[in-house]
Parts: structure tokens; C-alpha cells; sequence
């Protein structure tokens, strides 16, 4: 009972969903990181990375405050280390991601009105964890590429709407 009690409550699924928002937008900054500094295939593998789950990584490069992309602060290429940990980063972002927004796609299935949104988050979340692995597995083809960022746009797109509609209907 607990459960449908959390279903029913509008500011439990006001927080959810707005939590959703922020997630997927920090994953989406994160994932045009890895676009701009060439660490796509920063972890070539699936689903380790280079093998192991936790790669050896060079955090401090691979998010310095103040450089030019592509180098480090003093200059230098970013080492193979500094574009292990950005792609990392991105794949540990969207495993959050996926497990909060599937979460979320859980209640929504549930909550009265909500269901159609919960479906087609599922669905559309689906796919676009699929086209991620898919882009390491295929080592980044550009349909796969182009499609991966098409799908982070629908996400954000329905999870934007669903900010909308549940603030919208549960207005007090």
C-alpha cells in the first residue's frame, strides 16, 4: 500500500518527474562532453571498459575547470586516461538515468492518467539505452551517432512534457 499511496501523492510525482528533468539534462551536457572532446570511444567495450567495469582513469584532466578541448590545462593531447574517465562518466550518468526514469516509468504506468506517459517514457528510454550500446558496440557509425542524440532529444522531450502536464494537473 505504501507504493500506491507514493502513486497518488501529486508532490511525489511532481519530485520524481522533476528529478527526472535534471537528470536527463546533466546526462545529455555530459554526452555532448563526450561528442566535443572525441571520447566516444573512450571505453570501446561493452560492457566494461578496456575490459574491467572501472578503468584506469585521469579524472583530473578530463574535467578541468579551464582549457582548450582536446588538450590539457598545460597544453598537451588528453591522454587516453582523461577520455576513459569523460566516456565513463557519460556511461555512469545514463545508467542513473536509466534507473531513475525507468523508475519513474514504473509509477507513471501506475498512477491514474499517467499510464500512455509512462509507456512511451519506457519505451522511448529503451531504445535510447540500446542505441548507446550500440553506438560502443559498432564503434560509432554516424546513423547510430545521429540517432543516439535524436533520442536524447525525444527523452528530454517527454520527460519536459511530463514536467508540464503533472504541474499542470496537480496545481493547488
Amino acid at each position: 500500500m505504501p507504493f500506491q499511496l507514493f502513486v497518488t501523492n501529486p508532490v511525489g510525482i511532481r519530485k520524481l518527474v522533476l528529478l527526472a528533468a535534471c537528470l536527463a539534462l546533466v546526462v545529455i551536457v555530459v554526452g555532448a562532453y563526450v561528442r566535443l572532446e572525441g571520447a566516444g570511444l573512450g571505453c570501446p567495450d561493452w560492457p566494461g571498459c578496456y575490459g574491467p567495469w572501472l578503468p584506469p582513469m585521469d579524472l583530473q584532466h578530463a574535467f578541468h575547470r579551464v582549457r582548450e578541448l582536446g588538450v590539457t590545462a598545460a597544453g598537451a593531447p588528453l591522454s587516453h586516461e582523461a577520455l576513459t574517465a569523460i566516456h565513463w562518466t557519460h556511461r555512469l550518468g545514463a545508467l542513473i538515468t536509466v534507473l531513475d526514469l525507468g523508475g519513474l516509468a514504473v509509477v507513471l504506468l501506475r498512477a491514474p492518467g499517467l499510464a500512455v506517459h509512462g509507456a512511451l517514457l519506457l519505451t522511448l528510454l529503451a531504445a535510447q539505452a540500446a542505441l548507446g550500446v550500440a553506438n560502443v558496440v559498432a564503434s560509432q557509425p554516424l546513423a547510430l551517432a545521429v540517432a543516439h542524440n535524436a533520442g536524447a532529444a525525444l527523452l528530454l522531450t517527454i520527460v519536459v512534457v511530463l514536467n508540464f502536464t503533472v504541474f499542470q494537473r496537480h496545481e493547488t
